[in-house]
């Protein structure tokens, strides 16, 4: 594996979407100004790649971008997702969560958007000799920029449906484990502009989500999650929220798959999701039949 800085990581990223597709395209988040808490950031941003010279992780992430996939115009449906890697709050699995899913997407006629979002400065030695609960205190400031690039990133995507022929009621967000913790949060912080139509927390870590009220309009949910995983031994909690508030939400628990499933299959019980996910959205009118 190979490391690299932020001074070189911008080429990188571009050599990759052209390796990978030829109509992708990485948009700064914030084209105008550096975004408010940003100041706090004095590590570079770095990458780790594969042999193939793929982006396999990403930290110390303080500019974020989009990066854009979309399908063969013939095959579009008109539905954008924008993606949240997970990572511990101090990575993102750019990967196995990242362009895994996105290349789903594309496969199923749905132009996706990558977010990189801001992270916690890695290492952060505060971490180490914490207990969980003083855990989820440390990542929420870190938490609740990134929840800002989540809503920036809904508002863009919206802004520029006509660009990228979507349908304006069909743009959604999904995130893993810590993404997912960050959708969590969007779906509950967002105002007329920056309101997702469906939110898709996987495995999602929720000791660190921010906002503790159901919004009367909350935009429908969709949970998916192994009895295996620990980690995402929130989601229960998450579920019975959106459904005694009075709001559409769906959740699926697999009595096996783990932490870090993602769309790839491991011949367990979790590789449905993604069958019971597209389902779904066909169902609530988010996704055409044809």
């Amino acid at each position: 594996m190979k490391i690299i800085s932020d001074l070189r990581i911008w080429s990188i990223i571009l050599v990759f979407s052209c390796l990978i597709g030829n109509s992708q395209e990485v948009i700064p988040l914030y084209k105008d100004s550096i975004p408010l808490g940003s100041e706090i950031f004095t590590l570079k941003e770095s990458a780790r790649l594969d042999d193939n010279g793929e982006i396999v992780t990403i930290r110390n992430v303080s500019i974020p971008t989009l990066t854009v996939y979309r399908p063969e115009q013939i095959k579009s449906k008109g539905t954008a997702i924008i993606i949240c890697p997970g990572g511990g709050f101090q990575g993102l699995a750019y990967q196995t969560e990242g362009t895994a899913t996105a290349k789903w997407c594309v496969e199923n006629g749905i132009t996706a958007f990558i977010l990189k979002y801001r992270l916690m400065p890695y290492p952060y030695p505060e971490l180490n000799s914490s207990e969980q609960s003083e855990r989820d205190s440390i990542f929420k400031p870190f938490v609740k920029l990134a929840v800002d690039d989540g809503l920036e990133a809904v508002k863009y995507v919206r802004s520029r449906a006509d660009q990228y022929n979507l349908d304006m009621e069909k743009i959604g967000i999904i995130g893993y484990s810590a993404g997912g913790t960050i959708v969590s949060s969007v779906a509950q912080n967002y105002n007329k502009e920056s309101r997702p139509d469906f939110v898709v927390p996987v495995y999602a870590y929720c000791g660190a989500i921010v906002g503790d009220r159901v919004p009367a309009n909350a935009p429908p949910m969709f949970l998916a999650w192994a009895s295996d995983d620990v980690i995402a031994n929130g989601n229960p909690r998450l579920y019975e929220k959106w459904k005694e508030a009075g709001r559409s939400v769906e959740m699926h628990c697999f009595y096996n798959g783990g932490h870090g499933f993602s769309v790839n299959k491991q011949n367990k019980a979790s590789d449905i999701w993604t069958i019971l996910f597209k389902e779904w959205m066909l169902n609530q009118g988010f996704l055409k039949n044809n």
